[in-house]
């Protein structure tokens, strides 16, 4: 092999090993690493929320109420926030409007025995609270209980011609609403208690007047909804009127002449 040859291979040889060691340093070499940012920790405050879910006209009993931890930039200035109020002062209020378990419960959310009467801070504005006589024949068995929807209906003995006496009935308020049984405005009170002596309605002024006027005519009994939408009776009425009525045609032939009678029968 002649020098030329030689000097040749090793240059080239040199030029490869160079190429390896430059390509190494590039594929080797790393980016600085950015500063990670350090994050702040969360402020916290303690928020009163309700322990479980309570019902309108509910006496609030120890441990009903409790503090959850609740970020601080998303407390609400009608928040009760702890510190604010001691839980004790809470004990034996009453709920006005019903309060989901986990729920912040706002001060206007509860009536406490030392401000107004509790029946008055549960009546919606501008309707007015009466009472009247019950018995289980007339509160549906005793299970009409706070919240449910009822008629009133007056029951009234009527003398007509030959003194002969004979029951008369009728609705003279319909779907109005029970706020209290006695002294319960919960409707979790007991089920087995006494019967009910009193039911406490919610009336505008004008309902009460009737209402008070009707008691002295008769006997008042309570007649429950349902809670589910009744349908529109009257819209059935007419669409089953209208399908019992079939197109009848009658064809008369006399000779060459043809003529057709139609006419609609009720089924």
């Amino acid at each position: 092999m002649r020098l030329r040859d030689i000097l040749g291979l090793v240059i080239a040889l040199i030029l490869a090993v160079g190429v390896a060691l430059i390509a190494r340093v590039f594929l080797t070499k790393t980016e600085p690493t950015q500063p990670v940012a350090q994050q702040q920790p969360l402020s916290i405050a303690k928020v009163l929320v309700a322990g479980k879910n309570l019902m309108e006209g509910e006496r609030v009993r120890r441990g009903d109420l409790s503090w959850q931890e609740w970020p601080k930039q998303y407390v609400q200035p009608v928040y009760i926030t702890e510190g604010a109020i001691k839980l004790e002062s809470l004990e034996g209020s009453i709920v006005r409007f019903h309060i989901l378990r986990g729920e912040p419960v706002l001060l206007p959310n509860l009536v406490r025995s030392t401000e107004m009467g509790v029946l008055s801070a549960v009546l919606d504005p501008g309707k007015r609270a009466v009472s009247i006589d019950v018995t289980p024949a007339t509160a549906s068995s005793g299970l009409v209980v706070p919240g449910d929807i009822v008629d009133v209906i007056l029951s009234a003995t009527i003398t007509g011609e030959g003194n002969v006496s004979r029951g008369k009935s009728e609705t003279i308020l319909s779907k109005v609403k029970v706020v209290a049984i006695d002294t319960d405005l919960s409707n979790l009170g007991d089920k087995t208690k006494t019967p009910p002596h009193v039911a406490t309605l919610e009336v505008t002024p004008q309902q009460a007047e009737l209402l008070l006027a009707a008691s002295k005519d008769g006997t008042l009994s309570l007649s429950l909804h349902s809670f589910l939408k009744a349908p529109d009776v009257s819209k059935t009425a007419e669409v089953g009127a209208s399908q019992k009525r079939k197109q009848e045609k009658i064809l008369i032939m006399r000779g060459k002449e043809r003529t057709t009678i139609e006419f609609q029968e009720k089924q």
